[in-house]
């Protein structure tokens, strides 16, 4: 979709944001940024009175700095959204892979010197940074399917998935012809795949993924087949896709519905199928707690979890699952009963898993 178009399409359908007059709101009151009684605050307002105090409130701020492990394409999109609502406020966007988000956000919360308001990260990463994010329920937190919601007010932390991605198993077809390509893990798992094979580095949620939904005694034999294929290892989904797109691999497996989505639309000889069993990887958003410029981190979050929004991500770009049941999306949720979301994952859990992973897959090569 033109980028024209669907800046037009959003402009429309973030119309609900828009308030009414009337209200009595007084900004004066507001705690200030970054202190500890911005969430409580502003959770104890009902919502036409909170986005009036936030919208008066974002734009004295004017900016906001947002931390995220996503391609800085993807970021821009999100991004375009906010600024059409709001292009009197600057977003920031600095971008960092998951580990780096995590030692940042977390050394800067126990120095007490937070440089972001926001964080775009991922569900299996939120035992991680969990301790550094804000307690703020957006206005749309009960319009979420209660698997896309995390933590809570009364919990001091909140993240919400806006996004879900499912896995696809993904093949050129200029080398794999459509009715030899596996369909499921156990089939990608043949040795005929060997060193033609590639997923992404980040295995850990993989592992515990695969645990839950098959239990560990179908799911650990399958990743050892899986780790003996010689598999390429890239640091993000993005960089699997350019793999695959560039022919460095002939298949991949765990990667995003998106980037084939995007790819096949773009002319590339790329197919994919939902793998099976199907896993879905939650992309989420958070404030962070003592960020200069709360109010404007809690105006996006607003923003991008409304139900229009994501009907817009959805128009703008498929391949994604949408968990505010107040929208319509390409795909329902309704018709994948199959589908695992990754969870988030304890520390000692995540090193325990991280130590597998990487003799499996990377020494055991």
């Amino acid at each position: 979709m033109a980028t024209r178009t669907w800046m037009s399409s959003l402009g429309c359908a973030l119309a609900g944001l828009a308030l009414c007059g009337g209200l009595a709101a007084n900004a004066a009151e507001a705690p200030p940024s970054g202190s500890t009684e911005v969430w409580a605050y502003l959770n104890g307002l009902q919502a036409p009175e909170r986005l009036k105090v936030l919208e008066q409130q974002a734009a004295k701020e004017g900016r906001l700095t947002l931390y995220g492990a996503l391609g800085i394409d993807r970021a821009d999109v999100l991004i375009k959204f906010f600024n059409a609502r709001y292009p009197g406020i600057k977003v920031d966007f600095v971008r960092l892979r998951e580990p780096e988000l995590v030692e940042r956000v977390n050394t800067e919360a126990r120095a007490r010197r937070v440089g972001g308001d926001l964080a775009i990260s991922s569900v299996d990463w939120l035992e991680l940074i969990k301790g550094a994010l804000g307690g703020y329920e957006p206005t749309t937190w009960k319009q979420f399917d209660p698997a896309f919601v995390f933590g809570g007010a009364k919990e001091g932390w909140t993240a919400i998935a806006y996004e879900v991605l499912p896995a696809t198993i993904a093949w050129r077809t200029d080398r794999v012809k459509s009715d030899q390509a596996p369909r499921t893990l156990a089939q990608v798992a043949d040795p005929k795949w060997k060193g033609r094979v590639g997923t992404t580095s980040h295995l850990e949620a993989l592992t515990a993924g695969l645990i839950r939904a098959l239990g560990e005694d179908v799911a650990m034999p399958l990743l050892d087949k899986l780790a003996a294929l010689n598999n390429r290892l890239y640091p993000s989904i993005a960089s699997l896709a350019d793999g695959l797109a560039q022919g460095e691999i002939d298949l991949a497996w765990n990667m995003g519905a998106h980037r084939p989505v995007r790819l096949k639309s773009q002319g590339a000889p790329i197919d994919y199928v939902m793998q099976d069993p199907l896993l879905g990887q939650g992309i989420t958003v958070s404030v962070l707690d003592g960020g200069k410029h709360s109010y404007a981190a809690a105006l996006f979050m607003e923003v991008l979890t409304q139900a229009e929004t994501l009907e817009a991500i959805d128009r703008a770009e498929g391949g994604r699952l949408f968990g505010n049941t107040q929208g319509k999306y390409q795909i329902e949720l309704a018709s994948l009963p199959r589908l695992t979301i990754l969870q988030a994952i304890t520390p000692q859990r995540f090193e325990e898993l991280g130590r597998y992973t990487e003799a499996k897959f990377l020494r055991g090569r």
